[in-house]
């Protein structure tokens, strides 16, 4: 399976370099406040580090275990991906602030089993607080 490993650190790699290209088409930061670019950086440049570190690994080592690519942890991970970047493509073309609330609704209802209004809840206030720099702690 070490060509199944090297394909997919391959994969992720090209997949944070697009991800950082449309992230540094997005504006960038004003007044010290981070840009919408910024976080999609950081991600990306540690999934790079992390893809490369696996292929490196990989080929250093010679054993040939076996790789489940498609498993029901996978599959979360290349769905959770997808919707990463389609969250990017969709903040340049519909902008920030509609796409982050998606983005965070999408993001809770995945990961979380809150109800439907408490979902809505949470991605409202806590995008409307990431945009007007509000604190939401008392």
């Amino acid at each position: 399976m070490r060509k199944g490993k090297l394909l997919i650190s391959a994969i992720f790699m090209a997949l944070s370099l697009a991800t950082i290209f449309f992230a540094n088409q997005l504006p960038n930061s004003r007044g010290g406040v981070p840009g919408p670019g910024t976080w999609p950086i950081l991600i990306s440049l540690i999934m790079f580090v992390a893809a490369f570190c696996v292929a490196c690994i990989t080929i250093r080592d010679k054993s040939d275990s076996h790789l489940a690519l498609l498993g029901e942890d996978q599959i979360r991970v290349y769905i959770s991906m997808a919707a990463l970047v389609l969250y990017f493509v969709c903040v340049n073309v519909i902008g920030f602030a509609v796409s982050t609330f998606f983005m965070l609704f999408g993001f809770i209802s995945w990961f979380s089993n809150y109800t439907l209004p408490r979902r809505a809840a949470f991605s409202f206030c806590h995008h409307h607080a990431r945009v007007l720099h509000v604190s939401l702690r008392t």
